[in-house]
């Protein structure tokens, strides 16, 4: 594959254009001062976990927050985890990483919140205080709506105005990402990866971060990644990595599970195979045993298995994946499997062994699979071969931009996949379906 000179790719620093003019992503902060916020969720966001980073080491960090509502005093958390990440390039650049979780949650409740540092070597124990940002809890209806995406860069981001317009709303509670971010982390010694969660502040610090690795975060063994997402709640799953991990959310229960270990030329080793498999085992049965209350699954992760795009992604490695995943997401009976990396999006109908299992979606004896890489990355989508007549298991397809949102309720999935233009403007659903239970 021919490396790409455009700004934002792979090895190239990123540069302001059309789609990341309205955030202030490349603003230089002062050494203690807190950059890069961001949310994760416990189950049903009984906490929050947030996560920030300082270039240079603090004497202190903490996370307050309170009720908007409410001007009474707010709640400060002064113990939390600090610790510095060495880039793994040359340079050895270090920055200051600070997590905190908050006590236990109102639902229903729109919260403000800051973090801040106090300064070393320094007589003055002024705290710097963040912006102030916002998140709410789950309320309490049984039903609830998240934003899903895949594969986003800081240039030719074509979706991220109206991600941030979404975070704005407040009518969704975490967004799923299904890998590669920034293009990548590690270039330029971190700071592009710095750059990256600088641009997304204005999403993840509003709407919690639910995502998953991409193969564009493997460098030094995933180690940006591990670290700038450790907020994930992989310890509440019995994980001990950022790289797997669950959480339940009213009637759903989500799985975050990377496929970069089975990629062994590059990635992996049959040791990590086998502890994914074994985990995401372990991690459904658990998750069968409340099927009653959370009757969906959906797991979350990079690469797809199933796709009919003309390259290598599509004809040679989804079904190597498949091979090892799908025997694991049949047994449990999940429900979607929901991918990115394929720089479009593809739905197909539910599925099996690679054959057609039915065109409906109420009570599908099998799972069926979404791909939405086509946030905005700093390349061209990844076109159809039209000439090609697809597979009878791929139901829809669109080769432009655009990001998911999902309705969920006890008995229902309302999914739809929104155009954004080349403009940045929002189109018209491109895809809309209804999955059901009885």
């Amino acid at each position: 594959m021919a490396t790409s000179t455009q700004p934002g790719s792979p090895g190239v620093p990123a540069a302001p254009d059309n789609y990341n003019s309205f955030s202030n992503w490349n603003v230089t902060y002062a050494g203690p001062a807190p950059q890069q916020v961001h949310l994760s969720l416990t189950d049903d966001s009984k906490y929050v976990q947030v996560e920030f980073t300082t270039l240079e080491n603090v004497s202190k960090a903490c996370f307050k927050y309170w009720p908007k509502t409410n001007s009474g005093r707010p709640v400060t958390v002064t113990r939390g985890n600090d610790w510095a990440f060495v880039d793994g390039g040359a340079a050895k650049r270090t920055t200051y990483l600070h997590k905190f979780q908050s006590k236990r949650l109102q639902l229903a409740t729109v919260y403000e919140y800051q973090v801040g540092t106090v300064p070393t070597n320094t007589t003055n124990t002024t705290t710097l205080w963040s912006s102030t940002f916002e998140f709410h809890t789950a309320d309490r209806t049984d039903s609830f709506k998240f934003v899903a995406i895949g594969d986003l860069g800081i240039n030719n981001a074509v979706t991220a105005k109206s991600l941030t317009n979404l975070a704005d709303s407040h009518e969704y509670d975490f967004i799923t990402v299904s890998g590669d971010q920034g293009y990548n982390l590690e270039d330029e010694n971190g700071e592009k990866g710095d750059e990256y969660l600088n641009f997304m502040q204005q999403v993840y610090s509003k709407l919690p971060f639910m995502g998953v690795i991409g193969n564009h975060e493997d460098a030094y063994n995933y180690t940006h990644y591990v670290n700038r997402f450790n907020n994930v709640p992989f310890e509440q799953s019995n994980s001990p990595t950022p790289l797997l991990y669950s959480f339940n959310y009213k009637s759903l229960h989500l799985v975050s599970f990377t496929t970069e270990a089975f990629f062994l030329n590059k990635f992996g080793s049959p040791e990590q195979i086998a502890f994914a498999l074994n985990w995401l085992d372990q991690d459904l049965t658990k998750a069968n045993k409340h099927r009653s209350k959370r009757p969906w699954i959906i797991v979350i992760s990079h690469h797809p298995i199933y796709c009919s795009s003309s390259n290598s992604d599509c004809i040679t490695d989804a079904p190597m994946l498949r091979s090892y995943i799908e025997p694991v997401l049949a047994k449990h009976n999940v429900d979607i499997f929901l991918t990115g990396h394929v720089h479009n999006y593809e739905r197909t109908y539910p599925v099996h062994n690679g054959t057609l299992a039915t065109t409906s979606y109420h009570n599908a004896p099998s799972f069926f699979q979404i791909v939405n890489g086509d946030a905005g990355q700093p390349g061209d989508n990844t076109a159809f071969n039209s000439s090609i007549t697809p597979p009878d298991w791929s139901a829809a397809r669109y080769s432009g931009y655009g990001y998911s949102v999902v309705d969920v309720s006890p008995s229902t999935l309302n999914f739809g996949h929104y155009q954004v233009n080349t403009d940045g403007s929002l189109g018209s659903a491109v895809d809309q379906f209804t999955v059901t239970k009885s």
